[in-house]
């Protein structure tokens, strides 16, 4: 008799934990990065003096997945057909100034509903500050797009049209095929 007593509380637990789980799933999102931005390094600072070189492409993605992880439960690259319930693009521009010792990183990222009409356009800056000549230049980067980012994710947070236009019942068209939507500035 114990044992039909806790199988059956066992199995009421579960299908109430399985519950719980549908009603907190989150959705899926897909980064679109430029290839180049991982390829290329990039020059900052001033000719002939003062120049560092870094890679746009690492510390951007990172900060994306450690932004939107409190948003959305997969966070994956677009690589060609993969498919998701939202799609962000993010291009970004990264300078130095060497008399001022900062590096600055500017996002600017496009969120796309999975059928690939756009929600929303978010932008912000952030900077990070060490000395010329750095060899840790690779972290001094990442601080820049983490803080850029983090006001991203703030923008996000309090952009509940955009968070309610995700729709997780449409049909997912491939990811790649956001990239061929004319660009316009806004």
């Amino acid at each position: 008799m114990k044992f039909v007593i806790v199988a059956l509380l066992l199995a009421l637990g579960l299908a109430s934990a399985a519950r719980a789980e549908e009603e907190e799933t989150k959705p899926d999102l897909l980064l679109i990065i430029a290839q180049n931005e991982y390829i290329h390094e990039v020059r900052l600072g001033f000719l002939p003096y003062y120049i560092v070189w870094g890679r746009k492409g690492p510390p951007l993605e990172k900060a994306a997945r450690t932004t939107f992880r409190k948003s959305f439960d997969n966070i994956g690259m677009c690589e060609s057909n993969e498919q998701a319930d939202a799609i962000l693009w993010l291009e970004s521009e990264l300078s130095y100034n060497p008399m001022m010792t900062t590096y600055y990183a500017k996002v600017t990222a496009a969120l796309f509903r999975a059928d690939g009409q756009k929600i929303a356009t978010y932008t912000a800056t952030g900077t990070s500050q060490d000395f010329y000549g750095s060899r840790i230049v690779d972290g001094i980067i990442q601080t820049a797009y983490n803080r850029a980012l983090g006001q991203i994710g703030k923008q996000f947070a309090n952009d509940e049209a955009a968070q309610n236009a995700i729709d997780r019942t449409l049909a997912k068209a491939p990811c790649a095929l956001v990239t061929l939507i004319p660009k316009l500035k806004e």
